[in-house]
């Protein structure tokens, strides 16, 4: 095979993808004595996406993305907070994902040759990547327990991000197959797509309950026909559901509700206590978990995180429109963590819901931009391919949805390869767009 720009490009990305998506497990179980090496690693994996972002970002639109979220985070952090260069340079590097992931795939799309090689292999990856989930999930259950561990491939903490990996991925390759005048046959002769979601069942990831009704629901064709099909999958879906529930009832081990035997996550108390605590305490009670947690997390509730937000304007005034600066959520290994970490470690440690994310670092001009760069991913299509996958799309937009408010995964390179990678390939061809569902579904098959 002759080794051409694409070429090189595709092995470079697919290697990251890799080494991203599994150094957790290997620093964490298979090999401990890379643990000093992994800061280096993911290092260096950045540096390999930038310069593949550079490499590749050619359409005006992209450059101007790229260039104002540069220039909003640059100005904010060296000029409006004077924080160090090598504190801002190091705090950038939690936007790689935004700013370099998409271009790379828009660099594929723009040729149908690149673009057909790419896909047969990154779904090849994609599926050998979904059955890696089972066998280390696993392992962590067995060794630990449901919980924080169960990130899979990804390492221990990441529990929440490989659970949307898996429901993405597997979606995304199951949608593929599906055949809109056979849906349930499509969907029982591709069953093991649905069955590689058990593993979520494993590390009580709460969202999976979500994730699960979107699944089947954006899984069937949106046509006269849908009301139908959600007659004839509700048993399927119901079933899942109920294991689900069963299976994290079984392997709770949390204290909130106190016993599994009682435990109702859909009640109204565990949600309460689940999502809220007393703000009054809020510091309090947060520093006297971080010291005697076995972790060192204090881990507020998402919507408490939420409505504390107006105490860093009311203590800190001026920041609304352009944040703090970046380098805040990072640190604390081969460099200091930053003044605002110092003061407010009690808050920004644990899960950190992606808008409070964006919000903190680049104010109201952090989000505004990162809408805008969503909005264009969703509205700007490569040439050749101007029809939607629409439920693809809805699913993408849901995740999105949910990270903004509820996890943090958009902050993580390894979980953006994937999600925006799905992105542009939530564009289908025109002439395949065009073709009758059964003939569609041959094409995409051929592709695959």
């Amino acid at each position: 095979m002759q080794l051409t720009k694409s070429i090189i490009i595709e092995y470079a990305l697919l290697g990251v993808f890799w080494v991203l998506g599994t150094v957790g497990f290997i620093c964490d179980e298979l090999v401990p004595g890379l643990e000093s090496l992994r800061t280096y690693i993911l290092l260096a994996c950045d540096g390999m996406l930038v310069l593949m972002g550079l490499m590749t970002v050619r359409h005006r639109t992209d450059i101007l993305l790229v260039g104002s979220l540069l220039l909003i985070a640059l100005g904010s952090s060296l000029v409006l907070n004077r924080l160090p260069v090598t504190m801002t340079f190091n705090g950038m590097r939690v936007f790689i994902g935004a700013l370099f992931c998409y271009p790379i795939f828009r660099y594929f799309w723009d040729a149908p040759g690149r673009r057909d090689h790419f896909v047969k292999v990154f779904d090849k990856n994609l599926e050998y990547f979904l059955w890696l989930q089972v066998p280390c999930i696993c392992y962590q259950f067995i060794a630990y327990g449901a919980g924080d561990h169960g990130g899979g491939s990804l390492g221990n903490w990441y529990s929440g991000t490989i659970s949307m990996m898996i429901y993405l991925i597997s979606f995304y390759l199951l949608r593929k197959r599906i055949n809109p005048r056979h849906f349930v046959g499509s969907i029982m002769k591709n069953a093991k797509y649905v069955l590689l979601l058990t593993p979520t069942f494993l590390n009580e990831t709460k969202i999976s309950f979500v994730l699960l009704v979107l699944y089947f629901i954006l899984m069937m064709p949106i046509d006269k026909r849908m009301f139908t099909r959600v007659l004839l999958v509700t048993p399927v879906m119901s079933l899942l559901f109920v294991v689900g529930y069963m299976t994290y009832k079984m392997t709770y081990t949390g204290d909130v509700s106190r016993t599994a035997d009682s435990l109702d996550i859909f009640s109204e108390e565990y949600l309460m206590e689940y999502m809220f605590m007393d703000m009054e305490h809020a510091e309090e009670d947060a520093t006297w978990n971080m010291e005697n947690n076995e972790n060192g997390i204090a881990d507020i509730p998402r919507a408490t995180k939420f409505l504390l937000l107006p105490m860093f304007e009311e203590e800190n005034p001026g920041h609304i429109p352009f944040g703090f600066g970046v380098g805040h959520f990072k640190g604390g290994t081969k460099m200091d963590h930053s003044e605002l970490y110092d003061q407010y470690e009690w808050y920004l440690i644990g899960t950190i819901p992606y808008f409070i994310h964006v919000y903190l670092q680049l104010g109201v001009a952090g989000i505004l931009w990162y809408l805008a760069f969503i909005i264009s991913i969703f509205v700007r299509h490569p040439k050749g391919y101007s029809k939607r996958d629409l439920n693809m799309q809805l699913f993408l937009v849901m995740l999105i949805g949910i990270n903004f408010f509820y996890i943090e995964s958009l902050r993580d390179p390894v979980f953006c390869i994937v999600l925006y990678g799905l992105a542009a390939g939530a564009w289908l061809p025109d002439a395949v767009a065009s073709e009758e569902p059964s003939e569609r579904m041959k094409l995409s098959r051929a592709n695959a």
